[in-house]
């Protein structure tokens, strides 16, 4: 009998840039919300794909649905059924496939979590399901259980039909291998450089630095020489981070908005004493629900960034207000702009 369940691998990094260890998982359902998936992973920034035999119990189309945070692919006998391979917030996807009673068919499920609450559902429904199931968003279907998950085929569990053997081919005979003797190079005499005249040498000669200004500019990052937006702050100042941008309508970070924080960094780092409150907000379009999750997120995508650049998680508090505290009038997409802004409060 083949050993049951699913080959999980899992990495650290969002795109499986390390493997850190590998096990048996009788099904795909987790929520790893305020923890991780096992030893030498953190709750934020890691990768998993599971790999193995899926049985199908009966014949035709089956539809494979899935609730997850964040990205996930799936494929079902070398076909893509799902791709959403991108960030996303507890939604749902589905994708439909033919199969056939009794047959094994190759599975693979690659996942990602971002940062923080990861969760992966995968279930199916039937094609001999009540059309009442499929209909349903309440009830998507069953989970796939241990029983339809296979390290291998079981040749045993299904009625093939058998073809004469095919006559093996004879080994080739091994061909022997000239032991080839490398050339040892030439040496290469290096040729004299001509030395300048006096008086030219000392025209070119560059001024000579002082010792201060070569060890400053060895310590300080270029960043930090530059002018910096947060030198004259002070506790309890509370400033918008202008040049933080996220997608529309998600918390995945733009690259631009990487200067901003990175003087923020800078000036965290200069200031340890500080403590800061960083709020998510956005603008009244949309579920209130809705926005108040997408605020609350955005805000800890920025202190997980901060975290990753050296600065203690103590110091650093997330908070999302949703559309509850306007800086201006909704009634223009000029103004709700302004709204959806990421704020810090120094304590």
């Amino acid at each position: 009998m083949a050993q049951q369940g699913l080959k999980g691998e899992y990495y650290t990094g969002t795109n499986f840039e390390k493997k850190v260890f590998t096990r048996i998982d009788p099904a795909i359902s987790f929520n790893w919300s305020g923890r991780n998936p096992g030893p030498g992973i953190s709750r934020s920034y890691y990768s998993i794909r599971w790999t193995g035999k899926l049985l199908a119990p009966v014949s035709g189309a089956y539809t494979f649905n899935a609730k997850v945070d964040d990205g996930i692919r799936v494929w079902v006998g070398n076909k893509k059924v799902i791709d959403a391979w991108q960030l996303n917030d507890s939604k749902r996807f589905s994708g439909r496939v033919i199969l056939e009673a009794g047959k094994f068919y190759d599975l693979r499920v690659d996942y990602f979590n971002d940062m923080l609450e990861g969760e992966i559902d995968l279930l199916w429904v039937l094609p001999n399901a009540p059309k009442t199931i499929f209909n349903s968003i309440n009830n998507p279907g069953e989970s796939i259980t241990a029983q339809n998950f296979f390290q291998k085929a079981a040749p045993e569990r299904v009625t093939l039909i058998k073809e004469p053997p095919k006559p093996i081919p004879p080994k080739p005979k091994p061909v022997p291998v000239a032991t080839i003797v490398p050339k040892r190079p030439k040496p290469i005499t290096p040729k004299p450089v001509p030395r300048l005249p006096l008086p030219l040498a000392k025209k070119s000669a560059a001024k000579p630095k002082s010792v201060v200004d070569t060890i400053a500019k060895a310590v300080v990052p270029p960043s930090a020489r530059l002018t910096q937006p947060f030198e004259d702050r002070k506790t309890g100042d509370t400033f918008v981070l202008r040049q933080v941008q996220f997608e529309q309508s998600s918390y995945s970070l733009l690259p631009e908005s990487s200067t901003e924080l990175d003087k923020l960094v800078t000036a965290l780092k200069a200031n340890p004493l500080w403590r800061i409150d960083v709020a998510g907000h956005t603008d009244n379009v949309g579920d209130p629900r809705l926005n108040l999750a997408l605020s609350e997120n955005r805000a800890k995508v920025v202190t997980n960034y901060l975290i990753r650049h050296g600065i203690a998680e103590n110091r650093l508090t997330a908070i999302g207000y949703g559309g509850t505290r306007p800086i201006t009038d909704n009634t223009t997409e000029g103004e709700r702009s302004k709204n959806r802004r990421v704020e810090i409060t120094i304590r």
